[in-house]
């Protein structure tokens, strides 16, 4: 599979910062073997995601991605998570019927794209102006780990009990 250059911007995902939710984290660490298996895929999926427009040429053909979206194949992956191809397959569905995901065909390959990318990139960018770069954003602990991770796509809303 042969990708094009894409263009970059002077922004902070160019710096090559991410910003993960602590509740993947956790799952990623702490959670049990299903968790962790759907961490590491949303997590791979959230570094290799394009942060800016550009286009992808696969077996001669031109896509176009939009911030947020990854072209790729279960196989891919599957060498970049250790994790068996089916494994991989399954766990993006599952991320997609939480909502994490939305899938589609691009001939061979899967087109994947975040939920909510641009908002909480929009989000994040207005916080860092307006507080100076404080980007503190404290959890409830007593959420459930998926219930903390939207809180990642949703900065804006705060869980109950939770400090602004």
């Amino acid at each position: 599979m042969k990708k094009r250059k894409e263009k970059m911007t002077p922004d902070y995902r160019k710096s090559g910062y991410l910003i993960v939710g602590r509740s993947v984290l956790r799952a990623l660490f702490m959670g049990e073997k299903e968790l962790q298996e759907l961490a590491w895929v949303l997590l791979c999926v959230e570094t290799f995601a394009y942060f800016n427009e550009g286009e992808v040429c696969l077996n001669d053909q031109v896509y176009f991605c939009h911030p947020g979206e990854w072209i790729t194949s279960y196989t891919e992956i599957e060498e970049l998570t250790g994790l068996d191809r089916r494994l991989v397959k399954k766990c993006l569905v599952k991320l997609e019927i939480q909502h994490f995901v939305i899938l589609s065909e691009v001939g061979s390959y899967k087109r994947i794209a975040l939920v909510n990318y641009e908002q909480s990139v929009k989000v994040h960018h207005e916080e860092t102006k307006t507080n100076g770069g404080n980007n503190s954003n404290p959890m409830d602990s007593g959420s459930s780990i998926w219930d903390m991770a939207m809180n990642f796509y949703h900065p804006t809303k705060r869980p109950e009990g939770g400090v602004n």
